[in-house]
């Protein structure tokens, strides 16, 4: 029997102006399934996200719902009141659902702390990108829904924030429905994989697994597209060919065929052609061979007293791909730009091969002036660019990133904010370079667009220097990879050798709650810390490290499947769970509240 679905679209269009979105789509979503939301930058994923939420309506076509759905829906754009603290937020998200006090209280504390929100006083205004992000997300979960709407979740994380929330994620029961450009993430949470794209029959591919299910099965029905496509403009071919023999409509048989050539003429015009377009991403360089482009001796780098990194010593040559990871305030933007010589180095120094010729991309987008036109900003001084020796009229450079004429006119301000990344992109790929620097180049940017600057970051000579916390990027690009964390710095050959290390680190959880602590508000009273609490205190992280290991051990038996057929068994070892988990909370609690005291009474 079919599942009965949660929401479903039936043929819904929604557009603009002129141009519609997309027409005649229609999907559902089914109990407990992960679908990921996919396509080009502009194609209406967030507008169709929107639409299952119920907070906007379709053009046309029609959206149902199981009787009494809860849907909670999680924004791009996390918009909280500033002055008030985490804990009163969440209780606000929960208002008005007929939830006892009790109850209430009972999710502000678990989902709060489930997030790493450890005191519920801190107010919005405190919290970095990242941090609201969690907020986002834990007002969303208090709910409880049974469907989950999130648009673009990893956006401000860090790549240990972005493996928390699907850690999350992987244990919620209710059904997801998430837009997201993150492969990795897709990969491992998803269930399902759906594109919006013109290429398809009804705007539309719908692929059962993950993001590498996906691929294979989008290459094979590209294929079938372009066969079926050919086959038909050889079946068209061949009816052209008939008519311009002259054959006059007078039988019934004749004039049939006449009307049959032009209606495959016409299905011609609008069947899916199988083709995609993308940016067109080449980065050019000065093909220098110097050995030694930057280089990086004992270097160190301080922030309002405390250390950022210290003794860090690299070499940045032709062919060099580093890639710079580590929870977000760990000092990444600034390590780039202490190399590129922006800032000074507190300690160590940066030796520069003469004249090196940097290009930098940095996360804030800086170099891009809102106020000029896009072909003021692609071509400042005439009508062309020049591209590895050879001039390009600005309208034929502008078209290799997607950009139509009427982009041209466009102020940068009013362009979206992948328009606005591949309007930067283009401009430095204009720029013969040594070194490429970029600070979280992904933001904004579509798959396709992923893959052709993968693509172009592997064909490029000179030397790469990369922030992003894009996995799937990183793996594939990175040639060396710098961590950066407590004031640190660690060089591995590779992101697989950085992933390992970080797993293998002492006290994985215990270091990662440290680190993920948002910070304490000012102004408390010191409090004592007791003999007895102190004693506790010298053996929580044991006691952790302890429970932790049981609660592995538990998962390890559940995940081997060698109980898969003991009903009893397995209701057994998934209370065992439930209850070693409740455990370690606990102890995070109890060791997060013993640190504040001891925290408290060094205060001077």
């Amino acid at each position: 029997m079919a599942p009965t679905p949660l929401l479903s679209a039936q043929e819904i269009t929604k557009g603009y102006g002129e141009h519609p979105l997309f027409m005649k789509l229609s999907l559902s979503v089914n109990e407990g399934e992960r679908l990921a939301l996919i396509g080009a930058n502009g194609c209406g994923k967030s507008t169709l996200l929107k639409i299952l939420a119920g907070l906007e309506e379709p053009d046309s076509g029609i959206v149902t719902s199981r009787k009494g759905l809860r849907c909670a829906y999680v924004p791009q754009v996390d918009l909280f009141p500033v002055d008030l603290p985490v804990g009163e937020i969440l209780e606000g998200a929960l208002a008005n659902r007929g939830l006892s006090h009790g109850e209430i209280a009972r999710r502000r504390s678990i989902y709060l702390g489930s997030a790493g929100f450890h005191d519920d006083s801190v107010t919005a205004a405190a919290l970095s990108g990242g941090w609201r992000k969690r907020l986002s997300i834990a007002c969303a979960l208090a709910l409880e829904p049974d469907c989950l709407l999130l648009d673009e979740p990893t956006n401000h994380l860090d790549i240990e924030s972005i493996m928390w929330l699907e850690e999350c994620l992987s244990s919620v029961s209710s059904a997801l429905v998430f837009v997201s450009h993150d492969r990795y993430f897709i990969e491992r949470l998803a269930s399902r994989v759906l594109e919006i794209d013109s290429r398809y029959p009804n705007n539309l591919l719908a692929s059962d697994g993950g993001y590498a299910d996906y691929i294979e099965y989008r290459e094979q029905r590209l294929d079938q597209l372009q066969q079926q496509r050919r086959s038909l403009a050889n079946k068209v071919r061949r009816e052209v060919e008939w008519l311009r023999q002259g054959v006059k409509a007078r039988t019934t048989k004749s004039r049939a065929r006449s009307n049959e050539a032009r209606r495959l003429i016409d299905v011609l015009k609008g069947s899916p052609t199988g083709e995609q377009r993308r940016s067109e991403l080449e980065f050019s360089s000065t093909q220098r061979r110097t050995k030694e482009l930057l280089k990086a001796e004992s270097i160190g780098q301080s922030a309002n007293g405390a250390s950022l990194f210290s003794d860090i010593s690299l070499v940045v040559s032709p062919g060099t791909r580093l890639a710079i990871v580590g929870p977000n305030g760990s000092g990444k933007t600034t390590f780039i730009r202490t190399l590129l010589g922006e800032l000074p180095p507190t300690s160590g120094r940066i030796v520069r091969a003469p004249v090196v010729r940097t290009a930098y991309m940095d996360q804030a987008r800086s170099q891009l002036k809102e106020e000029l036109r896009l072909k003021e900003f692609l071509s400042p001084h005439g009508d062309s660019v020049v591209f590895q020796g050879q001039s390009i009229h600005v309208a034929a450079w502008a078209a290799r990133f997607l950009f139509t004429h009427d982009h041209l006119s466009t102020t940068l301000a009013s362009l979206s904010g992948g328009e606005r990344a591949r309007a930067l992109l283009a401009k430095i790929m204009a720029e013969d370079c040594d070194v490429l620097v970029f600070d979280e180049p992904t933001n904004d940017l579509d798959i396709a667009t992923l893959e052709t600057l993968q693509e172009s970051f592997e064909a490029f000579p000179g030397a790469i220097v990369l922030i992003t916390h894009d996995r799937y990027l990183l793996e594939r690009t990175a040639s060396s990879v710098l961590g950066l964390q407590n004031g640190s710095g660690t060089l591995y050959g590779s992101f697989a050798q950085w992933e390992a290390a970080r797993a293998a680190a002492p006290s994985k959880g215990l270091e990662k709650r440290r680190a993920e602590r948002p910070q304490e508000p000012k102004g408390r009273a010191p409090a004592k810390l007791s003999y007895k609490d102190a004693r506790e205190l010298s053996t929580m992280e044991q006691k952790i490290a302890d429970a932790e290991e049981k609660l592995a051990t538990i998962k390890r038996q559940l995940d081997s499947g060698e109980f898969s057929s003991d009903a009893s068994k397995l209701v057994e070892l998934c209370e065992a769970l439930t209850a070693q988990q409740a455990e370690v909370d606990s102890l995070y609690e109890r060791w997060q509240s013993l640190e504040n005291l001891r925290a408290a009474v060094a205060k001077p």
